[in-house]
């Protein structure tokens, strides 16, 4: 099974609403015999929850993984929607993925709101609009055409104040409100806010819209830095971004098909 990584629209801890898109960076997992010895707790939890609920035979799990870990790009909810929905598959389970899995994040205890809309753009592409503390999906659509991504992956876990962030519950609430109708704006707003918040350094977010970006900011609760141009138009921001790391150019990823 597949799953992609993505970059967020609204983080979704302020005001529990959220926004993701996925990107064109994948998860593949495959299911085979034997046991998991892995040192994945999402993994571990995920295998041992499902196994005891629906009467599951041990199986082993493996990862081919193109997204970089703990760096605020969707990774797992990738994995962890990518391996619900294998042995959804493999075992013939009548379950929903998306939900599980953000479930089966929080008591994981690697998201704070159970990131459904990560997981719903990891598990459908396009972009999610969530309502997470009630595990409701509002919407899913396409991303807007033509759009590239570009990435500077930044690794270890962000920075998480988690007070602070819900201090901002009501811009945030604007932003998600704002998505519906222009993500890419939203998109811009939120990650130069969590930036700010979270007491990101922002220079390279400032440069990449000195240089024409559509959006840029922080992904996630970071550390990861994203920007989003006009397709033809990334080089200026490649080469900014590309003072300070290695860059990951990418595409926005439409809708899969919804009956997975």
């Amino acid at each position: 099974m597949q799953a992609y990584g993505g970059v967020s629209i609204v983080n979704a801890i302020p005001s529990w609403y959220g926004s993701s898109m996925a990107v064109n960076l994948k998860v593949n997992v495959e299911i085979t015999k034997g046991k998991y010895n892995g040192g994945s707790k999402l993994i571990s939890t995920i295998i041992t929850y499902l196994k005891e609920k629906f009467n599951l035979e041990d199986f082993d799990v493996k990862i081919n993984s193109e997204i970089p870990q703990e760096s605020g790009l969707k990774s797992s909810s990738a994995v962890s929607t990518a391996l619900i929905g294998e042995v959804k598959r493999k075992f013939g389970l009548n379950i929903d993925v998306v939900k599980y899995s953000a479930i089966l994040s929080i008591l994981a205890g690697v998201s704070y709101t159970g990131a459904l809309d990560d997981a719903v753009s990891a598990y459908y592409g396009g972009i999610s609009y969530t309502y997470n503390k009630e595990f409701k999906i509002i919407k899913k659509s396409n991303p807007p055409l033509d759009i590239s991504i570009i990435i500077l992956p930044k690794g270890g876990r962000g920075k998480v104040n988690l007070n602070k962030l819900r201090s901002y519950e009501l811009i945030f609430y604007e932003i998600f409100k704002l998505s519906l109708s222009d993500p890419i704006t939203a998109m811009k707003y939120n990650g130069i806010l969590v930036g700010e918040i979270l007491g990101y350094d922002l220079t390279p977010v400032k440069k990449a819209l000195e240089k024409g970006a559509l959006a840029s900011g922080i992904s996630g609760n970071g550390p990861s830095i994203f920007a989003v141009t006009k397709e033809g138009e990334e080089g200026p921001i490649i080469d900014e971004f590309n003072l300070y790391g290695k860059v990951i150019l990418t595409k926005a990823v439409g809708l899969d098909s919804e009956d997975k």
